[in-house]
């Protein structure tokens, strides 16, 4: 393996002079534009990461974090969702049958910028003494991009007209995610 200063005879100033004049090339592209040349022009629109239908128990036992959930009403979600779940209190009938007593614990998930809130809500039930679980992972989602083409086309008069084309695009990325499991209290 040969060392930097082997390859200049030694002198290691000459060696970091001979590193900035590869670099001058560099030196007048940008690195944040570099990474902006990939950006898709368009209106965005955002889909959920869920693909697969839930059923009726896996929903009753799964709550989604959005960025625009407030934590006092999540926490007050959550709890609502524990005290039915739980036999002690069995004002709810349909939650202690037999295809609900088969759920151990309620699912908080969050993504991307939601994860920090998840983690929060995790937190808070297990200082009122839940157990907790957290599992990390990334999931795959779908960006679509609307971008509006203006097409113009003579008439059979002679006049002009045009008219809006709508052409979409769509591109996979990986978004963190974060899930807790919050473990029923069931005696």
């Amino acid at each position: 393996m040969r060392n930097r200063n082997q390859s200049t005879g030694g002198d290691p100033q000459q060696a970091h002079t001979q590193e900035l004049d590869s670099l001058d090339g560099l030196k007048s592209i940008h690195p944040l534009k570099i990474k902006m040349a990939n950006r898709i022009e368009g209106k965005h629109i955002k889909h959920s990461a869920q693909t697969k239908r839930l059923t009726e128990t896996q929903f009753n036992s799964t709550f989604l974090v959005k960025s625009s959930t407030p934590f006092i009403s999540a926490v007050k979600r959550i709890d609502k969702q524990l005290t039915k779940f739980s036999k002690s209190q069995g004002t709810q009938r349909k939650f202690q049958n037999d295809q609900y007593k088969k759920v151990k614990y309620l699912i908080v998930k969050g993504m991307g910028k939601t994860i920090e809130k998840t983690l929060k809500l995790a937190m808070h039930f297990q200082s009122q003494g839940y157990k907790v679980d957290i599992l990390t992972g990334s999931v795959q989602v779908l960006d679509e991009f609307e971008k509006e083409a203006y097409i113009s086309s003579d008439g059979e008069d002679g006049s002009r007209f045009g008219h809006a084309d709508i052409e979409t695009k769509y591109k996979k990325r990986m978004v963190s995610s974060v899930e807790a499991k919050i473990w029923l209290q069931r005696e």
